[in-house]
């Protein structure tokens, strides 16, 4: 009786809370309160804040990249969006001391110095890059395991926008991936979702370009040559499945 008292001690006192907890641990659990606050209010906002300052500066490069790769309509908007926040990670990257992140703590360190955790946690996406995944397995369409291509690493992930496309067991997805403490992750938005009829092919090649691109590149310039090469293995396999619809 006394052990099991001491391990609620424990759980409890590892809970990261709003007001208490000054730095964010990705292992740690955190409470319901804090978390609707990461995912809600927190998140939410600063996602406004950075469409705000940077989308109309970043679509006319970002529109020229998704043009060179001929995407079908139904997927261009997406995977826009997706490159929006790579180039904002890209940024924060190489600009460590002044970039959306650090410019959104510093204009609300009015509320955000009363909650420490949050800053922590903001500064720890601050260093995040868009990945390849893997989708392992589906409890249903909002929780899914997902398996990091690169680094076999599985991850357990929720998935918050109501609006986002349910993936397929099996597919491969580009995305950004947010931690929420005690292990989870949830997308920044929703994932780009390969063609389900081309996840051998992308599987196939993945670590060659990986492996080509990352000896001269930084992670996150390395990412978007991946990218570059897997949509075109997506196009050239919907192509060709068009024109030999037995080869499926």
């Amino acid at each position: 009786m006394m052990e099991t008292k001491e391990t609620v001690e424990k759980v409890v006192e590892f809970a990261q809370t709003e007001t208490k907890t000054k730095i964010f641990r990705h292992d740690y659990p955190v409470s319901d309160e804090l978390r609707k606050v990461m995912v809600s209010e927190v998140c939410r906002d600063f996602m406004m804040y950075a469409l705000d300052q940077y989308y109309a500066e970043y679509l006319p490069m970002l529109k020229e990249y998704v043009d060179e790769h001929h995407p079908r309509e139904e997927k261009r908007q997406i995977l826009i969006r997706n490159l929006f926040w790579w180039r904002i990670l890209y940024d924060s990257s190489v600009k460590v001391g002044s970039n959306c992140i650090e410019d959104y703590i510093s204009e609300n360190h009015h509320w955000l110095s009363k909650r420490p955790i949050l800053i922590s946690w903001l500064r720890e996406c601050n260093r995040l890059i868009p990945k390849f995944y893997h989708v392992g397995y589906k409890y249903n369409d909002r929780v899914l395991v997902v398996t990091d291509i690169l680094t076999a690493k599985t991850l357990d992930v929720i998935v918050y926008d109501q609006s986002a496309i349910p993936p397929k067991k099996g597919e491969i997805v580009m995305g950004t991936l947010i931690p929420l403490g005690d292990g989870l992750f949830f997308p920044i938005i929703d994932f780009y979702h390969f063609d389900f009829e081309a996840r051998q092919e992308l599987a196939n090649h993945f670590f060659y370009y990986y492996d080509k691109c990352s000896k001269t590149s930084s992670m996150h310039e390395a990412f978007i040559h991946v990218l570059s090469s897997m949509l075109q293995i997506e196009r050239l396999v919907f192509i060709d499945h068009q024109e030999n619809p037995s080869s499926r």
